[in-house]
């Protein structure tokens, strides 16, 4: 006799496996021992992942002093705001004239505990 939903008296029936299926089900299950191209296959190599050069991370911190000042987050928080600042300052050889002049500036404000209004 063939099983039946409890709620709406539909039969149940099983669907035939699939290939995912049974690849889904070995992954899980199936306790095999693993080989070299089974391994090197599960962990990609470093170098495959492009890397974030030291001027880019220069800028998102950059960026980031920017979105602080802005949001006058030197006068609530300021450390906070410092220690952007020296994060920022890590990568100053990454860095422009015109972005050196912006980090001396917003250290001036945070010094002095002016509101920012470039």
């Amino acid at each position: 006799m063939a099983s039946k939903n409890d709620i709406t008296g539909d039969e149940l029936k099983t669907k035939a496996t699939n290939k995912a299926y049974e690849d889904g089900w070995d992954s899980i299950f199936n306790n095999k021992e693993k080989e070299i191209s089974d391994i090197a296959n599960e962990h990609p190599n470093v170098n495959q992942f492009e890397t974030v050069s030291d001027r880019k991370k220069a800028v998102n911190k950059i960026d980031h002093l920017k979105w602080c000042m802005q949001g006058q987050a030197h006068i609530d928080r300021p450390e906070y705001v410092n220690d952007v600042i020296i994060s920022v300052m890590k990568f100053q050889q990454h860095l422009n004239k015109e972005e050196l002049e912006y980090v001396t500036l917003a250290e001036e404000k945070l010094l002095n505990g002016q509101e920012w209004n470039n």
